[in-house]
């Protein structure tokens, strides 16, 4: 398993400003959201008894508040760095010395004409690959942990974790070909990663660990600041939100730094893995019994009309 550390960090060093506008965006997110959780610590303590039954429902509610902008604004974000990732990678630099985050923008809605197919896209290709894993993966044959069996079910957490870097780099897959028919380009993507399913899929679930334990890492040093303030004030409300304020932004910073270095470690992987490859018929066929998302996806393929 080669995680190409130095060659990963270089490219997400090029791409900084994109890096620096992903913790913003996380950090504001993350401020509100710790806030958000120390006024529901406040009610809970005002409504006494009831005050268990309001926390878990304003949690909820923050859940929900989080999946709608995870889906609407915060993909479009990731699929704007990854655009500028690959651009990075195949050419060095940006064409016409264009500002990375501008670039990214058109370079995800002139391929993906509407939001919506953007995300279609992004469904099928995850169904796929978890329909695959499922059918075809075994765990033991990618994590080499001795007693694994054990363990299966924590290293099945961790390979399914890692396909969200799988299904991010078949979209660079997408952006660098190029090709007007999405949906075949996709379907060859996914081909090729079933085709190498081994190394590809070995390399981010190790990346998924690193992940994992960098977020504890992150919150861990966050949280000698905003313990040292928790310190400073008797105010129990005040004190949870120095916490929520160390988790959110410790999460914030994880997903803004370390997601798209393991990113980019996955599409070095993938890149070299399929190098010179075609794809298979029988992979092919094997798909198709694996996974109807799949079959949508040669569907959606087989239908396209350029426009």
């Amino acid at each position: 398993m080669k995680l190409h550390f130095g060659e990963a960090w270089g490219v997400l060093m090029k791409t900084f400003p994109c890096v620096l506008v992903c913790m913003v965006v996380y950090g504001v997110i993350g401020i509100g959201a710790a806030i958000y959780l120390g006024l529901l610590v406040l009610m809970a303590k005002v409504f006494g008894g009831a005050g268990a039954i309001v926390f878990i429902i304003g949690l909820g509610g923050l859940f929900g508040i989080m999946k709608l902008l995870q889906r609407y604004m915060l993909y479009l974000i990731s699929a704007g760095h990854v655009a500028v990732i690959t651009e990075v990678m195949q050419n060095k630099s940006l064409p016409g010395g264009q500002g990375q985050i501008e670039y990214g923008k058109q370079v995800v809605t002139g391929l993906f004409k509407e939001i919506s197919v953007l995300f279609a896209v992004d469904q099928l290709v995850n169904g796929t690959i978890r329909g695959f894993n499922r059918t075809v993966v075994r765990v033991a044959d990618i994590l080499p942990i001795p007693g694994l069996d054990s363990v299966a079910k924590f290293a099945g957490m961790i390979v399914n974790y890692a396909v969200t870097y799988v299904d991010e780099t078949i979209l660079s897959f997408n952006l660098a070909r190029k090709d007007k028919n999405i949906w075949e380009s996709a379907k060859t993507g996914v081909v090729l990663y079933a085709q190498n399913w081994k190394p590809i899929l070995a390399n981010a679930a190790g990346l998924a660990v690193i992940n994992l334990v960098g977020l504890v890492v992150l919150i861990v040093i966050l949280l000698i600041p905003f313990g040292a303030l928790a310190a400073l004030t008797a105010n129990q409300t005040l004190k949870a939100i120095w916490l929520f304020l160390a988790i959110t932004l410790g999460y914030g910073l994880k997903v803004s730094i370390i997601n798209p270095f393991c990113l980019i470690s996955t599409i070095i992987t993938y890149n070299r893995s399929i190098e010179g490859q075609q794809p298979n018929a029988e992979w092919e066929g094997k798909l198709e019994q694996a996974s109807d998302k799949f079959r949508q996806l040669k569907d959606k393929a087989r239908s396209y009309v350029a426009q």
